[in-house]
């Protein structure tokens, strides 16, 4: 239930970051010559489903492993205090920071030789897997049906898909400063998730976070202060806005290498043991 709950606040959460990066359709401004015999073409500006589209690289032939990138360009910034009225919650646009072009990287660098293909969605599709019934979010439904839709035509033969996930207090990729009367501690954190789909029947082969090392689930519950991937930082790190978090060059380069080191470590024996139980 809970890892349910954690996949479907992933989707609320990057639905209106996705929004923001995908390209917004333009209006035709330029004017035509008319003549009465040729009347004017009325032209429509292209939709979400169509720009999205236009990105999935040509490629062609067999694809062994679709990649379903959603990291998306949210960066949280939290502080939480012994008071409630302490507490801060922004979310920062970190266009630019590629998360997503990272996530098809790493799956590329796991599966060397492997026919790897990004698959495209657009901020619609991920409306829908957003807005989905509760009964579909209880058995985990959405998101098989996410997968489904936004791979058709592609006929890989796994699909991977990596997306934001839960840990304690904190969700997906961001900072946070815990204070406290006597101590008080800044982590940067990137909290993912793997979930790996047969490209035929799309059920599910194999899934679980994306981790550094190989410390048990106890432990990352009741032990690791973030419940995953994380750097202690000097508070001084903490960034007084929006603008600032963005600008900074070490929370970007701190975050992706928490990515690539988490997503490195879990990939290739997720994919070789996902391989082995998808029919050929």
């Amino acid at each position: 239930m809970v890892r349910s709950l954690a996949v479907v606040a992933v989707l609320s959460c990057l639905a209106a970051p996705a929004a923001s990066a995908q390209a917004r359709p333009g209006t035709a401004t330029a004017s035509q010559t008319v003549t009465p015999s040729a009347p004017a073409t009325r032209k429509f500006a292209p939709s979400a489903k169509t720009e999205a589209n236009r990105s999935l690289p040509s490629e062609v032939g067999r694809c062994e492993i679709g990649v379903i990138p959603v990291g998306g360009n949210l960066f949280m910034i939290e502080k939480f205090g012994s008071f409630a009225p302490n507490n801060l919650h922004l979310r920062a646009a970190a266009d630019g920071w590629g998360f997503d072009d990272l996530i098809v990287s790493r799956v590329r660098a796991a599966a060397p030789g492997a026919a790897v293909r990004k698959i495209a969605y657009s901020r619609e599709q991920l409306a829908q897997a957003r807005d989905a019934p509760p009964i579909f979010r209880i058995a985990d439904s959405n998101q098989k049906d996410f997968v489904r839709q936004v791979s058709a035509g592609a006929n890989c033969d796994r699909y991977v898909m990596v997306h934001r996930h839960g840990g304690k207090s904190v969700f997906g990729i961001g900072i946070a400063k815990f204070t406290a009367s006597l101590v008080n501690r800044t982590y940067l954190y990137a909290l993912m998730y793997v979930r790996v789909y047969d490209g035929r029947t799309f059920e599910l082969i194999k899934e679980g976070p994306a981790v550094v090392d190989d410390e048990p689930f106890l432990s990352r519950v009741f032990n690791n202060p973030i419940g995953g991937p994380y750097r202690l930082l000097d508070d001084r790190s903490f960034p007084a806005s929006r603008a600032e978090a963005i600008a900074n060059p070490t929370l970007r380069e701190g975050v992706r290498a928490l990515l690539t080191a988490s997503l490195d470590k879990t990939l290739p024996a997720m994919l070789r043991q996902s391989a082995k139980e998808t029919p050929r």
